[in-house]
């Protein structure tokens, strides 16, 4: 029956947006999902699932590791912000925003328009294959910042918060309070829950969580493709957040 599903894919975009807590592991469910739909086969080329692991936190850490975008940091957040090679360091940049709301705002108006702009090149990149497109959108701030309207399907990763802090302190070198403050400073876990068309657990490891993803490709594959154009016509303009 999935064969047959395969076989019938029409070419064009679908994307899959990730929402959970900070530390829930966005990231390894998204790289889970694209996993299975890439292994999902077909005997012609052209139904062949494509799919790609859009990391908006990833464009984030491109942009501050370059030195020569690091001026560009400081006029809108402050000086004292580099490390010795002259690339931002991100723990001080972290701290500085989360102690002046204002910096905050200022940094966001700096780096989302680049992420958004690289995002839309790599979406219309997966359109122009002329092929069945999935692009797994992992953005800490996706509903804050509208791009679940550009979703065709939203899935929560869901961890217990001792776990997510023990991940998250253990992969920035946070403490709880950081982990705590940055989850404060997100969409509330209910909300993103009620948002999602799925779950994934990420409690028991890779293995589980690729296979509750290959068991979500039924579900991935069934969503109809729409245009770039037609979600998000101009890169450099916000998508607008629709009511859910």
């Amino acid at each position: 029956m999935l064969a047959m599903q395969i076989e019938a894919l029409a070419p064009g975009l679908r994307v899959v947006g990730l929402l959970g807590g900070v530390g829930a592991g966005k990231s390894t469910a998204a790289a889970a999902l694209v996993v299975a739909l890439r292994g999902a086969s077909a005997e012609r080329q052209e139904s062949r699932p494509k799919a790609a692991l859009l990391d908006a936190d990833a464009e984030v850490g491109r942009l501050l590791a370059d030195p020569e975008f690091a001026p560009r940091v400081e006029t809108a957040v402050g000086a004292g912000l580099r490390d010795p090679s002259g690339r931002i360091d991100r723990a001080a940049l972290g701290r500085k925003i989360f102690a002046d709301p204002q910096a905050k705002v200022r940094l966001e108006g700096l780096l989302h328009p680049e992420v958004r702009r690289v995002l839309h090149q790599r979406m219309h990149a997966l359109e122009a294959s002329g092929r069945p497109a999935w692009a797994i959108l992992d953005a800490p701030l996706l509903l804050e910042n509208g791009l679940d309207s550009i979703c065709d399907f939203l899935i929560f990763v869901e961890a217990p918060g001792p776990l997510r802090a023990a991940r998250a302190t253990a992969r920035h070198g946070w403490t709880e309070a950081d982990w705590r403050a940055r989850e404060a400073a997100q969409a509330p876990l209910e909300r993103k829950r009620a948002a999602a068309g799925a779950i994934l657990a990420n409690v028991d490891g890779v293995e589980n969580l690729q296979a509750q993803a290959r068991d979500l490709l039924p579900t991935l594959l069934r969503l109809p493709p729409q245009t770039l154009r037609e979600r998000w016509p101009v890169w450099h303009q916000a998508p607008t957040r629709p009511e859910r």
